[in-house]
């Protein structure tokens, strides 16, 4: 599906999505990716997307002012994320979101589009 381009003038937006991928600067990435910025990882474990492990991962490797927003895509159905990772959001102060992936393209485009630093990982399943 083609997402409106109106507003959008960021380079790393999702352009469009289908079944289990994403087009963000015209190269489409399956399953499961982690964003931020002009950085875009592709997971390819299922198991580790949500784990704690690879979100402290990701949270040591960056500065607190690298992103100022988290943002979870959790598949076709809305899933709670780890409990220690929650903890630790709430613990900093983190504003976050936590959302069907659908849901969670969208929500990335709006807040890209203001300026937002987001952290997102999104299951890519729709």
């Amino acid at each position: 599906m083609q997402i409106e381009f109106e507003n959008l003038f960021n380079d790393y937006f999702i352009a469009s999505y289908g079944k289990n991928y994403i087009v963000i600067k015209e190269k489409k990435y399956f399953d499961r990716v982690v964003l931020l910025g002009s950085s875009i990882d592709n997971c390819q474990d299922v198991k580790t997307l949500f784990s704690d492990n690879l979100f402290y991962e990701k949270i040591n490797q960056l500065n607190r002012g690298d992103y100022n927003f988290i943002l979870f895509g959790t598949g076709k159905k809305l899933k709670k994320i780890p409990l220690k990772t929650h903890e630790f959001i709430i613990k900093n102060n983190i504003p976050h979101e936590s959302m069907s992936s659908i849901s969670a393209f969208k929500t990335y485009n709006i807040l890209l589009s203001q300026g937002k630093k987001i952290l997102a990982f999104l299951e890519l399943e729709t």
